[in-house]
C-alpha cells in the first residue's frame, strides 16, 4: 500500500510539472521533430566511378579535399584504385616533408609491380594515415574516405587549384579516362565490370606486370 501511494504521488507530481511548464515539454518535442533524419552521403558516379563533389582531382589520379585549418587531405581516386588492385605495400612521403605538386607523393607496390603517383598539391606532409599502409586494402574499398594517405599543410591550396579538377570539368575528364581505359583494355573489359556497371577493384589483373606498368604509367602521368 505504501509503494502504491509512492507510486501515485509522483506521478501526480509529473502530471502538475508538465500542467505547469507545458511551454517547455511543447518546445522540446518541437525541437526533436526539427532535428535532420541522417542519410547516407552517396558520391555521383560517372561512367562507373565515383567522383565525390567536395574534391579536387589531379590528372595522374589523386585527389585533394580541403579539411579546414590549412589542411589538404589526399588520396588515389576510385579510377587508380581499381586499376591499381590488391596492393601489398604503400611508400608515403614521411611526415614533416615537403612535396611539390605534380612530383611523387607515395608509391603502391601490387603483385603486378610498383606504381608511383604524383601529390595533387603543394605542401608540408603534416599527417600520414598509418591505417592505410598497415591495410593497404582501404585504398580500393574507400579510396576517398579512410583509405586517405597524407594531410599537408598546403598554404598555397588556392594557387594549386588552377591545375586541379572539379565539378563538370572533372566528370568529364573521368569519363574520358574510362573510355580510353576501355578501349585499351577491351575485350577484356567487360568481365571486369562490377553490379550496377562500376568498375571493379583489379580489372587489369589479367594483364601481363609489363602491360599494367606501362598502363599505369600511362594514366598516372609517372
Amino acid at each position: 500500500m505504501v509503494a502504491l501511494l509512492v507510486l501515485a504521488t509522483f506521478v501526480l507530481f509529473i502530471a502538475v510539472d508538465v500542467v505547469l511548464h507545458r511551454e517547455k515539454y511543447q518546445f522540446q518535442v518541437e525541437a526533436e521533430a526539427a532535428k535532420p533524419i541522417a542519410r547516407p552521403v552517396t558520391s555521383p558516379v560517372v561512367a562507373g566511378v565515383a567522383v565525390p563533389e567536395k574534391v579536387a582531382f589531379h590528372p595522374g589520379h589523386t585527389w585533394a579535399r580541403d579539411e579546414g585549418d590549412g589542411r589538404i587531405r589526399v588520396g588515389i581516386d576510385e579510377f587508380a584504385a581499381c586499376l591499381i588492385g590488391p596492393a601489398d605495400k604503400v611508400e608515403t612521403a614521411l611526415r614533416g616533408r615537403w612535396v611539390r605538386q605534380g612530383a611523387k607523393g607515395w608509391s603502391i607496390t601490387t603483385p603486378k609491380g610498383s606504381a608511383t603517383l604524383l601529390s595533387p598539391v603543394d605542401g608540408e606532409v603534416v599527417a600520414v594515415n598509418e591505417k592505410a599502409l598497415a591495410d593497404p586494402k582501404l585504398l580500393s574499398s574507400d579510396p576517398y574516405g579512410e583509405g586517405w594517405l597524407l594531410e599537408l599543410r598546403a598554404p598555397d591550396f588556392t594557387v594549386n587549384l588552377h591545375n586541379l579538377l572539379t565539378g563538370s570539368f572533372a566528370r568529364r575528364w573521368m569519363e574520358e579516362s574510362v573510355a580510353t581505359l576501355r578501349q585499351t583494355l577491351s575485350p577484356t573489359m567487360q568481365p571486369t565490370m562490377a553490379d550496377g556497371g562500376r568498375l571493379a577493384p583489379g580489372l587489369a589483373s589479367e594483364l601481363p606486370p609489363e602491360t599494367w606498368c606501362a598502363i599505369t604509367r600511362q594514366y598516372f602521368l609517372s
